[in-house]
């Protein structure tokens, strides 16, 4: 079994916090070393990922990560051409493994196209959205909110609620209430 001294964390410009069973050692923003306690032992999560803490092994696979993560989270194939210019100290292979920080950040939003819709009367096409959470509760503990507007008389009806959950059963109760007084039915939710 390997340990690692936080006085020598420390000394090597690191932040080590230890908060509910879980052992954190980052620089600057950077979760650097990662540890779950078990019998007074802090076990190692995953492997580091800077040059200047070992754990086990300083393998290809941990020094690939490492200039992965100094480049900005950039490709495999950056990395091979930056290889091929002999600019990548101490790396040989180059493959990635998967890596949730480049998915959450190349993850777009489903944009809508572009439409004009002709609406002839009241519940034609509906917009509806939920926001949320919000940092600051609104007034009876609500976090969220949802809208439903119609295109034709661009009206704005805004329910806040405590859970996303409650959506639905918002929904439903909105559209019988308006389906009942125009004595019309929804046409188009979006």
């Amino acid at each position: 079994m390997d340990l690692i001294s936080v006085g020598a964390l420390k000394t090597l410009g690191l932040e080590v916090s230890i908060r509910d069973g879980v052992l954190k050692t980052t620089k600057c923003s950077m979760v650097v070393l990662k540890g779950v306690r078990r019998n007074n032992l802090y076990y190692l999560k995953g492997s580091t990922v800077t040059d200047q803490v070992a754990t086990s092994t300083d393998s290809d696979d941990d020094s690939t990560r490492l200039w992965y993560m100094r480049l900005g989270y950039t490709g495999e194939k950056f990395l091979q051409a930056l290889a091929k210019q002999d600019l990548l100290k101490s790396t040989r292979t180059y493959k990635l493994e998967f890596c949730e920080h480049c998915i959450i950040r190349k993850k777009t939003k489903v944009k809508f196209g572009t439409t004009t819709q002709c609406t002839k009367g009241i519940l034609d096409y509906v917009h509806t959205n939920i926001w949320g959470p919000t940092k600051m509760t609104f007034i009876g503990g609500n976090y969220y909110f949802v809208t439903f507007i119609d295109d034709y008389s661009k009206r704005c009806w805004v329910y806040t609620m405590k859970h996303k959950e409650k959506v639905l059963q918002l929904f439903v109760e909105w559209k019988n209430n308006m389906e009942k007084s125009t004595e019309r039915k929804i046409k188009v939710l979006r």
